[in-house]
């Protein structure tokens, strides 16, 4: 009679110890997760600005087309072969060097340049000034890219009429935010890459999973968290 009663006692810790015994099964069999390792890259803000003195010495000057207002979609093409709606970034103006500066805990870049607009109301408006600007860095995952959007905070133009100033100003943003932002800092081929591991007959690909940035008066640190995967 006891032994009869202790059946669904029975019943039920075999049943826990199966259930257990599955879970386990099953948890083993899961695909193990990346190993992780993090790195650090610092990066100094004489880089950048000699990255920036490279191009003016070497390359034309970056230029990029104004974004047209609808009110002047109409201009002839001789007038835009004349006046062409665009600007270009100086080396310097007004005693002012375009640059990148890092403070603590920002991305700051006076910026020089001059431009033209072709404006129906006030004609070839020529212009020339100082964008003040700050960079936010972030990580794309998915494209695997370390890139920045660029904000104009405050910009000093020279010989524009007051009717105009703001509207280049706007031009000017919009220009920014439709032909370079984001620009790209550290691509793919930057971020990741491929290590043989020839004794054991394969590779591993060392992918970036997360990047964050630490700024600081003179340098960036880049801290990077990488994920170990077989390269396929």
């Amino acid at each position: 009679m006891g032994s009869q009663m202790n059946i669904p006692a029975r019943a039920l810790i075999f049943s826990s110890i199966l259930l257990t015994a599955i879970s386990a099964f099953g948890q083993a069999n899961q695909p193990r997760p990346p190993r992780t390792g993090e790195a650090t890259i610092t990066v100094k803000e004489q880089f950048f600005n000699s990255f920036l003195d490279a191009i003016f010495d070497n390359l034309k000057a970056p230029s990029t087309p104004l974004v047209i207002t609808d009110s002047d979609q109409n201009r002839t093409d001789e007038s835009t072969k004349s006046c062409p709606s665009a600007i270009t970034l100086q080396r310097e103006n007004s005693g002012v060097k375009t640059a990148v500066k890092f403070e603590q805990g920002k991305i700051v870049a006076p910026l020089a340049f001059s431009g033209a607009y072709n404006s129906t109301l006030l004609g070839c408006l020529q212009f020339r000034g100082v964008a003040h600007t700050e960079w936010s860095l972030e990580f794309d995952r998915s494209a695997q890219v370390l890139q920045a959007r660029i904000k104009v905070t405050d910009m000093r133009l020279e010989k524009v009429p007051s009717l105009a100033q703001s509207s280049i100003v706007t031009l000017v943003q919009s220009a920014i935010d439709a032909r370079i932002n984001p620009l790209k800092i550290l691509r793919p081929e930057q971020l990741s890459s491929v290590v043989p591991i020839a004794p054991s007959g394969g590779s591993l690909r060392l992918r970036t999973r997360e990047v964050k940035p630490e700024i600081v008066p003179g340098l960036v640190h880049l801290h990077l968290t990488y994920e170990f995967l077989p390269e396929k």
